[in-house]
């Protein structure tokens, strides 16, 4: 009788235990189907626009997956620390049942035992003689048989209600379990809603492949991109460290000190030779020290005297090549 309620506690446990871990599993399967969708959702829009993996891309992608690892190993610990807890409270509760149940049948063998107990004998110098029977009357023996049948009947009430009890339990949970039986499509059990590198399709790893190729090729690009622009740069710093002028801008200002100093437009008057001279050398341009080189900048053609420092002409030629980093596009 013992090992049968034990068996059917045992069973219960376990049905209880299955039922828990099939609600936990289908709640993740549901958060996995809801990630999935919008994986989906982000991966189709990635397909129109290409991307740059650096270093850091690659390290937090790598992270991802360790947190994604981590959140289901945290998971698993939660479900199985709630299915310890939920078998101690169970097995707390069998072992107060079964406390009660030997106190009462403790009782029971103790009230079997005084009405059934031999009479005691008393030994004497001489003889032994039985002690002599206590008479009872007729009602009280009936009130004791009573009593102990009333117990029985209360005893066996209460194991036959907690055996219905756990079979209805049981029915219940067989129910359950066979209402839970559903389909492929909205429950996997055999990965338990984890996916395993092994399953993998293969096409997916093809399409990583490619998409890897593609972007090593873009960096090369940009790699070649970043080069030319460096040595424009260098050039241009060799340019204002050797202090070239333009040509053009020569020819410029040669051509409008010839029309200043020209004087075939002015009426000729009757003035002395002296006047002349002295109004030429008044209009004449001061000559030029050939110490006083001016530096002139390449882009916009302003002009530096000697005087200035060459770092205030070097920042002034950088500042229109603010490298923009945000402004590029991936060609």
């Amino acid at each position: 009788m013992d090992e049968s309620v034990g068996a059917q506690y045992a069973i219960q446990i376990a049905v209880h235990t299955l039922r828990d871990r099939c609600k936990s599993l289908q709640q993740r399967l549901q958060h996995l189907e809801e990630e999935n969708v919008i994986l989906r959702t982000k991966s189709i829009r990635k397909e129109d626009t290409e991307i740059s993996i650096s270093e850091l891309d690659k390290l937090r992608v790598h992270l991802t997956e360790v947190t994604e690892q981590k959140d289901q190993l945290n998971e698993r610990v939660k479900m199985v620390t709630t299915e310890n807890q939920e078998l101690w409270n169970k097995l707390g509760k069998l072992i107060n049942v079964n406390k009660n149940l030997n106190e009462q049948f403790h009782k029971i063998n103790e009230t079997l035992n005084q009405h059934t107990s031999p009479p005691t004998l008393l030994r004497s110098k001489t003889f032994t003689q039985s002690t002599p029977l206590v008479k009872h009357s007729p009602q009280k023996t009936l009130q004791i048989d009573e009593n102990i049948s009333m117990e029985l009947e209360n005893i066996s009430l209460k194991l036959t209600d907690s055996f219905s009890k756990q079979k209805i339990e049981l029915e219940k949970m067989c129910i359950d379990i066979n209402n839970m039986q559903c389909t492929e499509n909205e429950i996997i059990t055999d990965d338990f809603g984890f996916n395993f590198e092994e399953n993998m399709d293969e096409g997916i790893c093809d399409e990583m492949n490619l998409v890897l190729d593609s972007l090593k090729q873009l960096k090369e690009e940009v790699l070649m991109q970043k080069d030319a622009l460096q040595k424009s740069v260098k050039q241009m710093e060799m340019l204002s460290k050797q202090k070239f002028s333009c040509k053009n801008c020569d020819k410029r200002k040669n051509t409008n000190v010839e029309q200043a100093t020209s004087t075939d437009d002015i009426p000729r008057l009757g003035v002395d030779t002296q006047t002349q001279t002295s109004v030429k050398e008044e209009r004449s341009p001061t000559p030029r020290q050939p110490n006083k080189i001016e530096k002139i900048c390449p882009v916009c053609r302003k002009q530096f005297e000697d005087e200035v420092k060459f770092e205030i002409f070097e920042d002034h030629v950088n500042s229109h090549f603010h490298l923009d980093v945000s402004s590029f596009e991936l060609i």
